[in-house]
């Protein structure tokens, strides 16, 4: 963690490897750590301390990202060897599932409000996504393709990121209240939504007729 010109550096678990992922406005900090034996752990590090965030009974898990209440998101194995999203907090680790047929989940983003943004994979390569909020999901839905990836929520529980649609391409998307917008292209063939702030406004980038790829704000 760098600071005011001084580079801290925040330790292992035991092992050789860790990386940080992802800090919060009370300098709590979340990764991926090797411990001791081999694995790699999530870990949360606050003043000095790095905490080993633990698994779901499997051997691996990594931390994504960490809200100001403290709440951390990411993934972790089962003892089924299976991958699926978590949320962490004070000492918990809750499995968020997977939707129905799925191979593996990971939660990528969580707000101040605790909504959890998770993506959820099957065998044949469909990629879904689902909202988990105190114990229940809402899957977001397709643009009509087989893949939709969730990359970021705001406060206001709004979701933006990548779907297919029914033709095949890959445009950006943003959701709310159950209703997931395309948000089309530059006259391209392909379009990302990666942020979005309070105000509902959504940064990403496009692909033009031309074949360029620009960098893209998309507002009501």
């Amino acid at each position: 963690m760098w600071e005011n010109g001084v580079m801290t550096d925040l330790g292992t678990l035991g092992g050789t490897y860790s990386a940080a992922n992802a800090i919060n406005e009370r300098g709590q900090v979340v990764g991926i750590s090797s411990t001791a034996n081999g694995r790699y752990h999530a870990f949360l590090w606050e003043r000095g301390v790095m905490t080993d965030l633990g698994t779901l009974g499997g051997p691996d898990s990594h931390a994504e990202t960490i809200n100001n209440p403290g709440q951390v998101v990411g993934a972790a194995y089962t003892a089924t060897d299976q991958e699926h999203a978590f949320r962490w907090e004070t000492g918990v680790m809750t499995d968020l599932g997977i939707m129905p047929g799925g191979l593996f989940s990971v939660a990528v983003a969580i707000n101040e409000r605790g909504q959890v943004a998770v993506r959820s994979g099957t065998p044949i390569g469909e990629i879904s996504s689902f909202i988990w909020e105190n114990g229940v999901t809402t899957d977001l839905g397709t643009l009509g393709g087989i893949r939709t990836q969730v990359i970021a929520i705001n406060n206001s529980g709004q979701v933006v990121g990548i779907g297919q649609t029914t033709t095949g391409q890959d445009h950006g998307f943003v959701w709310e209240n159950g209703v997931i917008t395309d948000l089309a292209t530059l006259g391209g063939t392909s379009s990302i939504a990666l942020a979005i702030n309070e105000r509902g406004q959504v940064v990403g980038s496009s692909t033009t007729a031309s074949g360029a790829v620009h960098a893209v704000v998309w507002e009501k």
